[in-house]
């Protein structure tokens, strides 16, 4: 088999990127109803701010973010370290579609993509990319789209554009004799739709020179690297364009300087709250820094650089890692691998095969996963396990994604896992992960929505799929990890996949925007607990321009705007306040109002189980402050606690605002039996 061209890389890896969160647990999960559709507020902020923005660690900058709804902010959310304030001069902060913001970033700011949102009275925006970087940025403003009019760039310098349609935008850079400098375009990576390519031409002559181009350069989710030593000192033209010549919101930020190149970490993950020795997989010998891994299991990677570098992520583990040790090209020289554990490997040579060897217990089905391009590697990787006598027990298919097979020893005893390349290729890219763990119950949590508003003393709710893997039925206990501003708890019910939990708002906490988590916390038969984290992978990926394998580190990062006590709040209360299978039921609706909301508020379900059947049409009528919508609990509903969500919506100002409540919790019970008429005694006649 050949290698997957670059321009499929793409599409593979968004299939692979499913096997991070999956590598370490298993897939046989359970078929999953329907999640319904959350949308955004409509008072809520949005910001369609262009992707290249960012700023130099230690400056401070006011940068000038875009979108709708942007008026009355009251806080800004930025995962960097950095004081953010919202200047009150001129009229800003009173204008929908654009909002000025001072940053102050600190000097030890690493570089890298980080996320910013926007909250304000109503509401929290969506996030948007924000890139800390060590070298000064050049604005370019469109006027260098010709070799005559390229725009002088400082080495070393950052340059941020717009590629126009059908056009390439051109910067001048000095070299000196023997430097090594390095030319890397940031499009994809930060949430761009451009497919960037550098072309090096002669200042002088304006002639290309010749294989001094790169795109889709290994590791880099379709950007471009490029270095080069300068024999001698010479002004070159650096020309940025998309490789099919396409333009419009095609931003990018073009790095120059001396840094070297990292496509990958090496080893590629390291065990949570361990020391580790990490060093760089690419074209170019780096040393390697001790760090200690975050031991926060909500984390799924952490992130190291080489000096002045792109930082590359290494992914976090609950098991021992090792790196892989030469030589180890047969059984005899195979390297031990715990179980469960993991091991970093790379294909130095050409017919390079890795052996691993692990203890096998008879009956106990092992997951072995081999991850390549979920970690930005283009390597293709066969993996075998062989018996004692170097016979095949059971093979992995390279092309699937993610590359995971289970294999179950058949007796107690020694085996080895064999790894080499599909493609026979080899070099300081062709890496992988191996990883081998016991297949055992475990869940996953998917969260359909990433941001919501509620004012103190009140909340909202957070709606979650649970996906239950390797026979796992048990309850889920889930919980808001959002400090002590937010509380809330769930506990779902064994064999249920679907539910929101409840996301409450401390009565005085101070209106602005508060980052949560959602964490889900399981008990097993044998002892021992299973905490997993909700990921908003499909959130995460819209808002990075549907980049494959986005920050890990943002994969579960929701928001919450605590604002001011809106126009119009409704509760909810069961009438009779406990529901009969198979009868007729309603929830009875109280409405609070301010002046401007004085029109029908329409109350529709948003989540509800099958067995119990909201009108679809409940409503407060204009000026009135009750309402009511009916149920029908089928004959078939489950006996128990059961959760109601409804979305409420009314015209406030002539304008559309809605709210999501807390879930309300209803009870169903049996129905009542009913007794017999007893018969009364006949009277003799006289």
């Amino acid at each position: 088999m050949s290698r997957r061209p670059a321009k499929l890389l793409a599409l593979a890896c968004f299939a692979a990127g499913l096997g991070i969160v999956l590598s370490t647990g298993q897939r046989e999960a359970t078929a999953q109803p329907k999640a319904p559709a959350i949308a955004p507020a409509p008072q809520a902020p949005t910001l369609t701010t262009p992707a290249f923005l960012g700023a130099k660690a230690g400056d401070e900058v006011e940068i000038t973010l875009t979108g709708t709804n942007l008026a009355d902010p009251v806080g800004v959310l930025l995962n960097c370290p950095a004081k953010v304030t919202i200047p009150t001069d001129n009229k800003n902060g009173t204008e929908p579609n654009k909002l000025r913001v001072k940053v102050a970033l600190d000097a030890k700011a690493q570089n890298g993509l980080y996320a910013v949102r926007v909250a304000t009275k109503h509401g929290v925006s969506n996030l948007r990319p924000f890139v800390v970087d060590s070298f000064p940025v050049t604005a370019s403003a469109g006027a260098n789209r010709s070799k005559e009019s390229a725009l002088a760039l400082a080495v070393p310098g950052v340059a941020t554009g717009t590629i126009a349609n059908e056009a390439s935008d051109f910067y001048k850079v000095q070299a000196k004799a023997g430097q090594k400098l390095t030319f890397e375009v940031l499009a994809r990576r930060i949430g761009s739709p451009l497919d960037p390519i550098i072309v090096l031409h002669d200042a002088k002559t304006k002639r290309e020179l010749v294989n001094l181009y790169a795109d889709d350069t290994p590791g880099l989710q379709g950007d471009c690297r490029l270095t080069h030593t300068f024999k001698e000192a010479t002004d070159v033209l650096v020309e940025v364009r998309d490789t099919t010549y396409r333009g419009g919101d095609f931003t990018y930020r073009l790095r120059v300087g001396e840094f070297a190149g990292a496509t990958t970490a090496f080893p590629l993950a390291a065990q949570r709250g361990k020391q580790a020795t990490i060093g760089f997989a690419g074209p170019d010998a780096l040393p390697s820094a001790s760090v200690t891994a975050p031991a926060d299991a909500g984390l799924a990677a952490f992130y190291v650089a080489p000096a002045n570098g792109w930082p590359v992520p290494v992914l976090l583990t609950d098991y021992p890692q090792i790196a892989e040790q030469e030589p180890n090209d047969d059984s005899a020289k195979a390297n031990k691998l715990p179980v469960p554990g993991g091991a970093s490997g790379r294909f130095e040579k050409s017919k390079d095969v890795d052996h691993f060897a692990i203890v096998g217990k008879k009956g106990q089905k092992l997951a072995i996963t081999a991850s390549t391009y979920e970690v930005n590697s283009p390597a293709e990787v066969l993996v075998r396990v062989l018996d004692a006598k170097g016979g095949q027990l059971a093979a992995s298919n390279p092309a699937a994604a993610p590359n995971r097979f289970e294999f179950t020893p058949p007796a107690d005893g020694d085996y080895v896992i064999a790894c080499e390349h599909q493609n026979f290729l080899h070099g300081p890219n062709e890496i992988y992960h191996l990883s081998v763990v016991p297949v055992e119950p475990d869940f996953a949590l998917a969260v359909a929505f990433d941001r919501g508003e509620a004012p103190a003393g009140s909340g909202t709710g957070a709606f979650v799929t649970l996906t239950r893997l390797n026979g796992f039925a048990g309850p889920v206990e889930l919980s808001i990890d959002g400090g002590p501003a937010l509380s809330g708890k769930f506990t779902v019910p064994a064999g249920q996949t679907l539910a929101f939990v409840p996301v409450l708002v401390k009565d005085g906490t101070t209106i602005g925007p508060v980052a949560f988590r959602v964490k889900g916390t399981a008990s097993l038969e044998g002892g021992g607990a299973i905490v997993r984290f909700g990921t908003l992978t499909d959130a995460v990926k819209a808002s990075f321009g549907g980049i494959p394998n986005p920050p890990a580190e943002l994969l579960s990062a929701c928001a919450l705007a605590v604002t001011e006590k809106p126009p119009f709040g409704l509760k909810f209360t069961a009438d009779p306040l406990k529901f009969e299978k198979g009868k007729a039921a309603k929830l009875v609706i109280d409405a609070t109002r301010d002046k401007a909301a004085d029109g029908d508020i329409a109350v529709v379900p948003l989540f509800n189980p099958p067995t119990i059947v909201p009108n679809p049409k409940g409503a407060v009528a204009k000026g009135q402050t009750k309402g009511e919508s009916a149920l029908t609990v089928q004959p078939a509903a489950p006996a128990g606690a059961h959760q109601l969500v409804f979305r409420a919506t009314t015209k406030v100002g002539g304008k559309d605002f809605a709210i999501i409540p807390p879930p309300v919790l209803v009870e169903v019970v049996e129905p009542k039996k009913t007794e017999p008429k007893k018969e009364e005694p006949k009277k003799d006649k006289k």
